[in-house]
């Protein structure tokens, strides 16, 4: 009887204590006003498990206390766990509370939605997504709690662990923790962290233990450089894993190409009469960079990208054979497609995975593991590699751009991976030339001809409107480009010429009603209109990281602008030439004067580069006068 009350008096406090315990907890009043600064949501607590139980299958946890301070903050208060069909979601649980941490709503299973996870392209996919959220209801702050479970048959990929995972997001207590079977080694890269891993030795298993506290919120600076360089972070991966009936290593880079060689091995097999038309429509060509010319000149005739993300990791693709029929496939398949075509030719040619995107930055290359996304091929010939981007139905031949250019990608052998450096493109690549002819009137008006040519990574921004606008809609992004004041566009036109190197001209034809302004017997003429560079964004504060330029940073502009003057209009000065240099770029403007007739010349060259926080002053300096040259401006009187 006696035990049967203490087991009553256990049940009691544990059903009092431990809610009078979360509130005092949860409440927003004990978060330090250390973290409060700068924040829109505090990560109260969070606490991550992977527990690998073999080389092919794991289980990760996860729960995580996170409040929220304002309405910019609200979108930490979402969970989504995505899965697929190596995956399973085996528990979703959530508390919803207010300010003083009082429950205000537990989760329920009409809160949890349940969708595909389609990336919009996707013709077949298998990644689904739980979605959990409360309704909007409480006033700020407030807490929410979620805690999920989820099993993995999956493990080419193990997690990272960024604890600080966005701006204005500061962090009061958070811990990973990795569990490895005895035998099976765990690989890990550690960033930014102040304490290294603590590793303990469970028995049967190995325990790895990460734990971070007291994170303020940060602002990223501009042009800093990657976000793993700043932040703390881990990254893991496995040694040896299985994923259904594959075997794979992951120690290197070579023994990852070695796993995806043999994923993709003998599915390159094209249908005779596919094989007769690559045979034909090489026939007349002599060089190997010709026949792939035509090679893929057919490959985008005749295919379009569509996703399918199936198979083994979303990794495996889907035979070269499906492709000839249906026309369609992802990266994977498209590349696959169009190395089986040029082994039919006698030429060989190679997968290579990458990262890819514009503001993707580069893979951590002492760290072997499925760091890419995506698929393209390697040409070689002779000392020239080829580039084909295989998905786009536009890109020029051996043309990689902001996409895919400059960064480290795998290149898949029959002997293994090798990590190789896709193109990079200099300011001699990435040049805008323009030349404007200007017929101004005594009130100001202007009539411009506008002729530019944009190379490499200066004509990305005209690929959508030349390939997917009509007419009527590249009129209109043409317009709101031009940066004029009021204007009538009488006529434009836009085209591509494809190269290694593509260039794009663009020819406008510009009504300005107010170009120069008329005062007196004065008129007012500003130089540059159409390119000027605003300056950069000053330091509020004492510079932290590095600046960063990236491959944006390396171009040419030239600019030549001829103004044809009212007759009787003559300079009231001269400007003299202006140079502006520094470790960034030069920057230079020169005004010649024929009569009624004035040329403007400007010409600037920027570099890459990675520079010193304490250079940052200079950067903005530089473009400061950059700046306040490009408003230049000349008067002219007119003869009495």
């Amino acid at each position: 009887m006696k035990n049967q009350y203490g087991y009553l008096l256990f049940l009691y406090l544990l059903q009092t204590v431990a809610p009078v315990w979360a509130q005092e907890q949860y409440k927003a009043t004990t978060i330090p006003g250390s973290l409060r600064g700068n924040a829109h949501a505090v990560v109260r607590r969070s606490e991550i498990t992977f527990t690998v139980k073999s080389p092919g299958e794991a289980v990760e946890r996860m729960h995580i206390v996170i409040t929220v301070l304002d309405s910019q903050g609200d979108k930490h208060a979402t969970l989504s766990v995505p899965y697929d069909k190596l995956s399973k979601v085996n528990d979703i649980e959530g508390v919803l509370y207010d300010d003083i941490g009082k429950v205000v709503k537990k989760l329920k299973k009409a809160d949890i939605d349940d969708y595909s996870a389609s990336d919009g392209v996707s013709l077949y996919n298998d990644n689904r997504l739980k979605s959990a959220k409360f309704p909007k209801q409480l006033a700020y702050p407030y807490t929410v709690e979620f805690t999920y479970e989820v099993t993995t048959r999956n493990l080419m990929f193990y997690p990272k662990w960024i604890p600080q995972n966005s701006e204005h997001l500061s962090v009061e207590n958070a811990r990973f923790v990795v569990e490895m079977p005895k035998g099976l080694d765990l690989r890990f890269r550690e960033f930014n962290l102040k304490n290294p891993v603590l590793v303990t030795d469970q028995g049967e298993k190995t325990s790895y233990l990460w734990s971070i506290s007291t994170l303020s919120a940060i602002e990223l600076e501009p042009l800093a450089p990657p976000v793993y360089e700043l932040l703390p972070m881990v990254f893991t991966a496995p040694t040896e894993f299985e994923v259904q009936d594959y075997k794979g290593s992951l120690r290197t880079w070579n023994d990852l190409g070695k796993f995806y060689y043999f994923l993709n091995k003998d599915r390159d097999g094209i249908p005779d009469d596919l094989r007769q038309r690559v045979l034909a429509i090489t026939a007349n060509e002599q060089t190997t960079a010709g026949k792939v010319a035509k090679v893929y000149q057919f490959l985008q005739s005749q295919t379009r990208y569509v996703g399918v993300q199936l198979g083994i990791g979303g990794w495996q693709t889907i035979e070269a054979s499906s492709v000839a029929a249906s026309n369609y496939g992802d990266c994977k398949a498209l590349t696959n497609y169009t190395k089986a075509m040029l082994k039919t030719i006698g030429i060989p040619s190679y997968e290579a995975v990458v990262k890819a995107g514009g503001n993707e930055a580069d893979i951590v290359t002492d760290f072997p593991s499925f760091q890419f996304n995506h698929v393209m091929l390697c040409v070689p010939d002779g000392r020239d590699t080829l580039w084909l981007e295989c998905t786009s139905q536009h890109n020029s031949l051996g043309y990689l751009g902001t996409f895919t250019g400059n960064r480290h990608a795998l290149l898949i052998l029959p002997q293994g991976g090798k990590l190789v450096r896709t193109p990079s493109y200099r300011p001699i690549d990435n040049v805008q030339r323009r030349r404007i002819a200007v017929q101004i009137s005594d009130q100001g008006e202007a009539m411009a001809d506008v002729v530019s040519h944009y190379s490499g990574l200066q004509q990305e921004r005209y690929e959508e409107p030349l390939y997917y606008l009509n007419q009527p809609d590249q009129q209109s992004w043409v317009f709101k480009q031009v940066q004029l004041p009021t204007f009538e566009l009488k006529n434009f036109a836009l085209n591509q010429q494809k190269s290694r190197i593509p260039v794009v001209s663009e020819k406008l034809s510009v009504l300005v009603r107010r170009w120069a302004t008329p005062s007196g017997t004065r008129l007012f003429l500003p130089l540059n209109l159409l390119s000027v560079l605003p300056p950069a964004t000053p330091a509020t504060a004492v510079r932290q990281s590095a600046l960063d330029l990236d491959a944006t940073y390396d171009f040419e502009d030239s600019d030549t602008v001829t103004y044809q003057l009212p007759v009787d209009y003559m300079p009231e000065f001269r400007l003299e030439p202006l140079t502006i240099a520094s470790r960034f770029g030069q920057y230079t403007a020169q005004v010649l004067v024929d009569g009624h007739k004035v040329t403007y010349i400007r010409q600037v060259t920027m570099h890459r580069g990675r520079y010193p926080a304490a250079v940052y002053v200079e950067w903005v300096d530089f473009r400061k006068k950059i700046a306040k040259a490009d408003r230049a401006q000349m008067v002219f009187v007119k003869k009495q």
